[in-house]
């Protein structure tokens, strides 16, 4: 593929990733280098789909409780919906989204944007979630990572602290994903719904759902879990988030979190995002769309890697392009914590084992697995189907990783149309 061709797509995508909040555990950059997948992207998208426009709306708690820190702060959320709600207020299902995501899952805020929503190919009338039936509701999540994109609504770390008139930075309260899903049910009964018909989400949104069946199963409906199991097992606490954290740390800049109206770590959020798009792609991917190209042939802007350490590769190159054309909406803090909350998910309480813990989804669930993810595996998927009451698998195999949660959703759309419908 021409590089002009390459500049053209990484423009569309960085369209696509602001539109959708920018937007992969855990994105990272939602790029696809192969011109032919941006096109197939882009032709999914109908008619329908493109024409719903979505505002986006607030919820306020006084005082919301973090479970595990035991602190009570004045929390305040964006969200938004698709579709109308029942006069029975039965028809609702709750859309969670992924690590770098927003509530912005489909549709546009305006017929002048260029690109949807990030879920808008599953998303509307007639689709797999189809708007026609269902009121389709997603919300920001708590200490979102687009803290600096003015189309999110999220309290935490960059926010002000009303107690002292500074932002909270590191003293935010560490919270879990059971708080995020605390949260979504209070937003979800102050809208009068008193059950879902069912609760999606892809990656971390995976993760959220699971965390619905466990703790809130009789209000939930269905469960469909696209690229993610009901744990995260020792590596998935390492690689790619508490490396992330690290790297953010290490950076000078950092400052214990002191940061704001100063130089922001942006370095350390650089390599944050480098770690985690190489752990949610794949070899395959890599290959195909780099190998071993230079990132500059004719050494003219960029000297060559078997003589100097400021020599890239075009691998290396492209990803820091993406990920630099995204980072203006990114809060280094705000990574930092939702990557904690990643780490510290667990649907076991009290010492119990992970098989009485599974035991008590006994809501249908659908898992949805790529078989070249890195991240959450066909083997934990095995191992989690065995000890879930009610779960049926479905693979695919996209080559591309983890990311194919988001951006390849043709491998499952049926998939997620057949269980809405049964």
């Amino acid at each position: 593929m021409k590089d002009s061709g390459n500049s053209e797509i990484s423009r569309r995508f960085f369209l696509r990733a602001a539109a959708a909040g920018a937007a992969g555990i855990m994105i990272a950059p939602e790029l696809s280098f192969a011109a032919e997948k941006l096109s197939a992207l882009e032709n999914k998208t109908t008619p329908e789909g493109a024409k719903m426009i979505v505002k986006k709306q607030k919820f306020s708690v006084k005082s919301f409780h973090f479970e595990d820190a035991n602190v009570s702060i004045p929390v305040e959320i964006g969200y938004e919906t698709w579709g109308k709600l029942s006069p029975a207020k039965d028809n609702a299902v709750l859309i969670c989204h992924f690590f770098t995501g927003t509530s912005h899952a489909a549709g546009k805020y305006a017929e002048s944007d260029e690109i949807p929503g990030w879920w808008d190919n599953l998303i509307g009338p007639g689709k797999a979630i189809d708007t026609d039936k269902y009121f389709v509701i997603c919300s920001d999540s708590i200490s979102n990572i687009n803290a600096n994109n003015p189309m999110v609504v999220t309290t935490g770390p960059a926010s002000v602290n009303p107690e002292t008139g500074t932002h909270y930075g590191a003293a935010f309260p560490i919270f879990t994903l059971k708080d995020v899903v605390k949260l979504q049910r209070q937003l979800v009964e102050s809208l009068g719904i008193k059950k879902l018909q069912a609760v999606l989400g892809p990656s971390m949104g995976g993760l959220q759902s699971f965390m619905w069946g466990r703790f809130f199963g009789e209000m939930a409906g269905k469960i469909v879990s696209v690229a993610a199991t009901p744990f995260i097992d020792a590596y998935g606490i390492m690689i790619p988030n508490q490396l992330g954290i690290d790297a953010i740390r290490l950076d000078p800049d950092w400052n214990n979190g002191d940061y704001y109206g100063k130089n922001s770590p942006s370095n350390g959020l650089l390599l944050a995002f480098k770690i985690l798009l190489m752990a949610t792609r794949t070899e395959d991917w890599a290959e195909r769309n780099f190998g071993r190209q230079f990132a500059d042939p004719a050494f003219r802007e960029c000297p060559n890697p078997f003589k100097s350490f400021n020599g890239k590769f075009k691998v290396e190159k492209e990803i820091e392009n993406i990920v630099l054309g995204r980072m203006k909406f990114f809060d280094p803090n705000s990574y930092m914590f939702i990557a904690k909350a990643n780490t510290l998910y667990e649907l076991r309480e009290n010492g119990e084992s992970l098989q009485s813990a599974l035991s008590k989804v006994k809501n249908p669930t659908l898992m949805i697995i790529d078989e070249s993810d890195l991240v959450f595996t066909r083997p934990q998927a095995e191992k989690a189907q065995k000890m879930l009451p009610n779960c049926e698998n479905f693979y695919y195999n996209s080559k591309n990783g983890h990311l194919s949660c988001i951006y390849e959703s043709e491998h499952f759309e049926k998939a997620i149309r057949k269980f809405m419908a049964s």
